[in-house]
C-alpha cells in the first residue's frame, strides 16, 4: 500500500512541473496542495511498554489538590487504552476507571466521586491523576494501571498528606523564684508530628528549660505542648512556632506579662512611655481648659467693676463725669448746659448741639437709661453679651467637646459623618462547620462539640447571606449577654472570601480579628499573630469599606476603635464570617 501510494505521488509532481512550465503561479499553487495532501503515517503502537512515575512520595497539604504522575514509555497514544486508578489494597473499588473513550463512574469509590480527573493528555502518553481537596485519608499508595490487551503496565505511586495544625495558644505563668515566668505554647491538628522552636524578638531561638510534648488521638492527629522558663526583661516579644517544614508553619507571639498586667521585673522604657504620655496629654488639656475658664472670668469680673466704678462717679457728680474732664472743650459746654449727660460730650461732632438744645431728647434719655443696666448685671452689659459671648464661644470648649474631638475614630462619628446604614445580616446554613448549631432565623450562633467523634475541622465559622464588594457597610455582633457572669472563652468575626482555605490570614483571604482569654484580642499581620488593645468589648461593629479597601472593628458600646486593616484588597466578593470558638457553648448573636 505504501509504495502505491508513492507512485501516485511521483506522477502528481511530474503532472505539476508540467504545468509549471505553462503558467508558473498556477504551479506553485498546486504543488502546496500536493505537499499537504500527502499522508503521514501515524506513530504505530508498541508492542509493549513501561510506566514513568515519581521515584518518592509526592507530599501535600491537607485542602489543597495534586497530580499523581503517570506516563507511558516511549510515548504514543493511549486513548483507546484502558487507564485505571486504584489504592493498593482496593483494585475492586477504582480510584478512577475509564475505558471506551470515557470515565466508568458506577463503580468507582464514592469517597473519590467529584474530586479526580485525568490530566496531562492520554494522546500524549499521560494518564496523570488529577485528585481535589486532599484529606488525610487519602495517604498511602495509588496504583496506576494501563492495558491495550495485549500487553499491560502497572506501578505504585506514594502520597503523603500532611495536616497544618492550629495556631499555637500561649499562656504565661508565673514560675517558683529567680524572676521568670513560665511560658506554654499549645497546638493540636498536626500530621506528620511537627516541630517547636521558640524565638525572642530578635530572631535568635531560645533553649533555655525547654520541654515539649506529643499526644496523637485517634484520628492519628499530633497536639503539641512547648513549656519554656523565660526572663520578661531580656526581651519585647515571645516567639513560638510550631512547623512541618518552611513553608507549612503557624506562629504565635505574646508579651511576656503575668496574669494580672504586671511584669516580674519592672517595666521597660517603652511600656512607661506608653502609658505616661496619654496620662501627661491629658493633664495638660485639662490645665489649658481651666486656665481659659479663669482667664475669661477674670476678665468679665475687671470689666463688670470698671463699669460699676463709672456708674458710682456719674451719680456723685451729676454734672460731670470723668469722660467729661478729659477734654477742656467739653468743659465749657457742661457749664452753659448743666443738664447734659457725658455721652452727648464724647463726641466733637456734636459740640454745638448741646447749644441749640440746651434739653435732651428721648434718645439721649434711652441712652442714659441703658447705661444704668449694668448694675443689674455687674460683669457684662447686654451689648457686651452679645458682643463677646459670639466671640468666645469657639475658643472655650467642654471636655465632652475636646473628647469628641480628639477620638475621630469614634464610631458614632463615622457612621453619621459617611450615612452608612446598618446591614441585616443572618448566617447561610450551607457553609456552617458540623461543629455549629444555628437559631432558626439564622441570628445565633453556636459550637455544639459531638460526643461520639471528635472535632477534627481546624476552623469553626460560618458565613453571612450576604456579600459586598463596593460601598460602606457595618453590622454588629453581641459577644456577652449583660445578664451572663461567664466569660466567652473564644471567638473571631471578619470577612472572607468564598473559597479562602486554612490558615484564617489576610495571605489566605481571612481578615479577621480573634479572641482568647489567655491572650486577648489579636489579629494576623503577615502570618504572625499580633496582639492588639487589651479590652474585652460586649458588642462589636464590623465597619466594611470596599472603596478604600478598609476593615475596621469597633467596641459598640463605647465607640473605640479596636483595629483597622488598611490593605483589604481583592477583586472577590467579601462575605462577613462568624465563629463562637470551640472552648464554650455561649452563642454569639447577630443584630
Amino acid at each position: 500500500m505504501k509504495a502505491s501510494e508513492d507512485s501516485r505521488s511521483l506522477r502528481f509532481f511530474e503532472t505539476v512541473l508540467e504545468l509549471k512550465e505553462m503558467h508558473s503561479g498556477l504551479g506553485l499553487t498546486l504543488l502546496s496542495v500536493a505537499v499537504l495532501t500527502v499522508p503521514i503515517p501515524a506513530q504505530p503502537v508498541p508492542e509493549t511498554f513501561t510506566l514513568n512515575v515519581p521515584d518518592g512520595p509526592i507530599s501535600s497539604k491537607s485542602g489543597s489538590s495534586i497530580s499523581l504522575l503517570c506516563q507511558v514509555s516511549p510515548t504514543f497514544n493511549i486513548e483507546p487504552f484502558e487507564v485505571k486508578w486504584y489504592r493498593f489494597d482496593e483494585v475492586n473499588k477504582p480510584t478512577l476507571w475509564y475505558k471506551d473513550h470515557k470515565i466508568q463512574e458506577a463503580i468507582m469509590d464514592p469517597r473519590f466521586k467529584g474530586r479526580v480527573s485525568l490530566t496531562g493528555g492520554l494522546e500524549r502518553g499521560i494518564a496523570s491523576l488529577r485528585l481535589e481537596r486532599v484529606t488525610l485519608e487519602d495517604s498511602g499508595e495509588f496504583v496506576c494501571y494501563i492495558n491495550n490487551n495485549n500487553w499491560y503496565e502497572k506501578t505504585c505511586v506514594v502520597l503523603a498528606v500532611s495536616v497544618i495544625g492550629s495556631q499555637p495558644v500561649i499562656s504565661v505563668a508565673e514560675a517558683r523564684g529567680g524572676g521568670q515566668v513560665n511560658v506554654t505554647c499549645s497546638s493540636e491538628g498536626w500530621s506528620p508530628q511537627p516541630k517547636v522552636t521558640w524565638r525572642n524578638k530578635e530572631g535568635t531561638e531560645i533553649t533555655n528549660g525547654q520541654e515539649v510534648q506529643n499526644t496523637t488521638d485517634s484520628q492519628g492527629l499530633v497536639s503539641v505542648s512547648s513549656w519554656l522558663l523565660f526572663s520578661p526583661s531580656e526581651s519585647d516579644w515571645l516567639s513560638c512556632i510550631v512547623f512541618l517544614s518552611d513553608e507549612w508553619k503557624t506562629e504565635g507571639r505574646i508579651l511576656p506579662v503575668l496574669p494580672g498586667g504586671d511584669y516580674k521585673k519592672g517595666f521597660t522604657v517603652n511600656q512607661v512611655l506608653l502609658v505616661v504620655l496619654p496620662v501627661l496629654f491629658l493633664v495638660i488639656i485639662i490645665c489649658a481648659l481651666c486656665f481659659i475658664i479663669v482667664f475669661k472670668r477674670k476678665g468679665q469680673i475687671d470689666q463688670g467693676l470698671n463699669v460699676a466704678e463709672t456708674k458710682r462717679l456719674i451719680k456723685e457728680n451729676p454734672v460731670q463725669s470723668p469722660a467729661n474732664q478729659t477734654t477742656s472743650d467739653n468743659k465749657d459746654k457742661l457749664e452753659e448746659n448743666p443738664v447734659q449727660s457725658p455721652a452727648n460730650l464724647t463726641t466733637t461732632d456734636n459740640k454745638d448741639k448741646p447749644e441749640e438744645n440746651p434739653v435732651q431728647s428721648p434718645a439721649n434719655l434711652t441712652t442714659i437709661d441703658n447705661e444704668d443696666k449694668p448694675e443689674e448685671n455687674p460683669v457684662q452689659s447686654p451689648a457686651n453679651l452679645t458682643t463677646t459671648d459670639n466671640k468666645d464661644k469657639p475658643e472655650v470648649q467642654s471636655p465632652a467637646n475636646l473628647t469628641t474631638t480628639d477620638n475621630e475614630d469614634k464610631l458614632e462619628d463615622l457612621l453619621l459623618g459617611k450615612k452608612v446604614k446598618e446591614e441585616h445580616i443572618t448566617t447561610d446554613a450551607k457553609t456552617a462547620s458540623l461543629a455549629i448549631r444555628l437559631s432558626q432565623k439564622g441570628k445565633r450562633v453556636q459550637y455544639v462539640k459531638a460526643k461520639d467523634k471528635p472535632d477534627l475541622q481546624q476552623s469553626i465559622h460560618v458565613l453571612g447571606n450576604k456579600g459586598f464588594d463596593s460601598g460602606q457597610h457595618y453590622w454588629k455582633v453581641k459577644i456577652q449577654d449583660d445578664d451572663r457572669k461567664e466569660e466567652k472563652l473564644a471567638w473571631y468575626l471578619g470577612v472572607t472570601k468564598e473559597n479562602a482555605q486554612c490558615p484564617l490570614t489576610p495571605q489566605n483571604g481571612f481578615w479577621v480579628l480573634f479572641y482568647e482569654k489567655e491572650v486577648g484580642l489579636h489579629v494576623y499581620v503577615d502570618s504572625v499573630k499580633t496582639p492588639t488593645r487589651q479590652t474585652t468589648p460586649t458588642t462589636v461593629c464590623v465597619f466594611l469599606d470596599c472603596d478604600k479597601h478598609t476593615l475596621s472593628f469597633y467596641d459598640a458600646d463605647s465607640g473605640s476603635l479596636l483595629y483597622t486593616f488598611n490593605d483589604v484588597k481583592t477583586t472577590d466578593t467579601l462575605y462577613p464570617v462568624f465563629s463562637p470558638g470551640k472552648r464554650d457553648p455561649q452563642p454569639l448573636k447577630i443584630y
